[in-house]
């Protein structure tokens, strides 16, 4: 006989028994003799069961019961796995990323695809949709460990292994190999999420944290949350540039970006919509492949139909590639940044956030972002953090820089292979400063550097409650400036001199005429009415270019009462301050 517990059944109940059959009690319970190993046993997710078992040693580990799958319903996923395998899959790149996600379920450019894929009764189809959503769209066995909240901390444990605890557990070996895919992502933490608005189109980007020790040297991340592609997208994005650049123009183009919107999208329409010069081999093959379903030998066809976001998405990189500046087009308009550094061909993007992001205090800035902030500890203010973009090949590189001195008016070539330009774009209230090289001059290949202001200036009330300036020092500068002394801020490229000079210039007196003499980059702000702003112009050719000393014989002459340099880094710009120095 079994050693173990069994039934009995007897004519005559035990002295002092009641007969009663006892309750039946969950399995963590500590009456529960069926399971005596089970310590905890919860819903992790709707159709997720989490449970804890003591091991040996006082050992314990957590495993995940998710929905089982039905013969029919892995034949059902196994189209939809043949319908999304080649696509390249945005993961969720926080723990609140996975829930939120798991909570929308999938976009409606995928669920119309999986409605013509899938013809399962409701319960079957949540099963299908939850594993299929945990495979292409979230972190697949790592899944029911991102959802499950009692989890408080992850951490690589003895052998490699990813251990979790909970406020009650802990460790808690999961049998995951802490080097498997998007590990790191299950302990990450969100810092800020918010939306930067392009072309008429809403771009989330977020800001996180990852916690898992050995991942990256770079904790902090930033990533760019661009739509993802079906099957087919590619090549149709790629065919509508051609045709857009093809197109032929009689008049002068004025709004370039709503003129490559409005063609891009009429274009991707009738290709979504199947009304092309091809049409009629389209459906034609719609209609095998639609007689070769019903027979079992393939998986239904993806009819014309389109969802309106799968549209957008599509015209988005099209905007992004002809209007905007590539993978940096997000960044660039990002007014959360305040650098952004692309230094070589197959290398992460960095970015420097302001500290107003960091602390969790972002300033809403229009329309285009809306910053919210999770509970994770910030980076130290002005530290460069990685990006999930990269330049993947030096072609595309070159035409984004090109592109970027184009808008300026400087031609970059082997002559030329370096320019500092200023960038002024729609929505964006503030100039933007690069210096960008072709690989002539950059060692792996090109590069560019791109600087912004805030969109408002500080002020010096602002700079005393951050700690950054004392009143007796704010009150000397009030002097200096009023009575027309001589400033220099000095320091290490970055610390705010240019920050520092225009918080201050307004105790210029209104009445007075400060006349700026700028190398280039237009980065001091005169409120006054009676200020000038001088910029310096480079040029291939000598003759066309404007430099410093021809800036200050022309500054001289406007009658200045105060003469500011914006930038001394150049042995003309440090003749021209001595010369401002010697007129007085």
């Amino acid at each position: 006989m079994s050693d173990g517990a069994t039934l009995r059944i007897v004519d005559e109940p035990d002295e002092g028994s009641s007969g009663a059959v006892p309750a039946p009690v969950p399995p963590d319970d500590p009456e529960a003799w069926y399971a005596p190993d089970v310590r905890a046993q919860y819903e992790a997710a709707p159709g997720v069961v989490a449970t804890v078992r003591e091991r040996d040693g006082g050992r314990f580990g957590y495993d995940a019961r998710e929905p089982p799958l039905s013969v029919g319903d892995e034949r059902a996923l196994d189209r939809v796995r043949d319908r999304f395998s080649a696509v390249r899959h945005r993961r969720p790149l926080t723990r609140v990323g996975v829930v939120e996600r798991a909570e929308a379920g999938f976009e409606p450019k995928y669920a119309e695809a999986i409605d013509r894929l899938v013809d399962a009764s409701a319960a079957a189809r949540r099963r299908i949709d939850y594993h299929a959503l945990r495979e292409f769209r979230l972190l697949g066995a790592l899944t029911p460990i991102a959802l499950d909240d009692r989890i408080e901390v992850a951490d690589v444990g003895d052998n490699r292994e990813l251990v979790v605890h909970t406020e009650t557990f802990a460790p808690l070996e999961t049998g995951i190999d802490a080097d498997a895919d998007y590990v790191e992502r299950v302990a990450a933490e969100r810092l800020a999420q918010y939306a930067v608005e392009f072309a008429g189109l809403a771009v989330e980007v977020v800001l996180y944290r990852e916690r898992l020790l050995g991942s990256d040297a770079f904790e902090t991340k930033y990533a760019v949350l661009e739509p993802d592609l079906l099957p087919g997208d590619e090549e149709l994005i790629e065919e509508c540039k051609s045709r857009i650049w093809e197109t032929t123009v009689s008049d002068v183009i004025e709004d370039r970006e709503s003129f490559v919107a409005a063609r891009a999208r009429r274009f991707l329409s009738r290709r979504l919509t199947a009304r092309n010069t091809r049409a009629w081999l389209d459906a034609a093959a719609y209609r095998a492949r639609s007689a070769l379903a019903d027979r079992g030998l393939v998986a239904p066809p993806v009819d014309s139909r389109f969802a309106r976001d799968r549209l957008d998405d599509l015209a988005y990189y099209v905007l992004r590639d002809f209007v905007g500046e590539g993978i940096l087009t997000v960044p660039i308009r990002d007014p959360h940044l305040e650098d952004v550094e692309a230094n070589r061909v197959g290398e992460r993007v960095k970015v420097v956030p302001r500290a107003s992001v960091l602390s969790g205090a972002a300033d809403e800035t229009g329309r285009s972002a809306a910053a919210s902030r999770g509970d994770g500890e910030a980076p130290a203010v002005g530290s460069r953090i990685p990006t999930n973009l990269a330049f993947e090949d030096e072609t595309t590189f070159v035409d984004v820089v090109t592109g970027i001195a184009a808008r300026d008016g400087t031609e970059l070539n082997a002559s030329t292979p370096s320019a500092k330009v200023n960038l002024e774009l729609d929505g964006v209230p503030q100039t933007i400063r690069c210096a960008v090289a072709l690989p002539v001059i950059s060692e792996g290949g090109p590069h560019v550097s791109i600087r912004k202001q805030r969109a408002d200036a500080l002020t010096p009330v602002d700079l005393i409650e951050r700690g950054t300036l004392s009143i007796d020092l704010v009150t000397l500068l009030w002097l200096l400036y009023e009575h027309r002394g001589v400033v220099l801020f000095a320091g290490p490229t970055g610390v705010g001199k240019t920050t520092l000079l225009n918080a201050h210039a307004p105790f210029i007196p209104f009445d007075a005429r400060p006349v700026s003499v700028d190398e280039g980059s237009r980065e001091v702000r005169l409120p006054h009415e009676t200020g000038v702003s001088l910029t310096t112009r480079d040029h291939e050719d000598a003759y066309k270019s404007v430099g410093m000393a021809e800036l200050m014989t022309e500054a001289n002459y406007l009658n200045p009462d105060v003469e500011i340099i914006a930038e001394i880094n150049t042995p003309e710009s440090f003749e021209t301050f001595a010369e401002s120095l010697n007129t007085g």
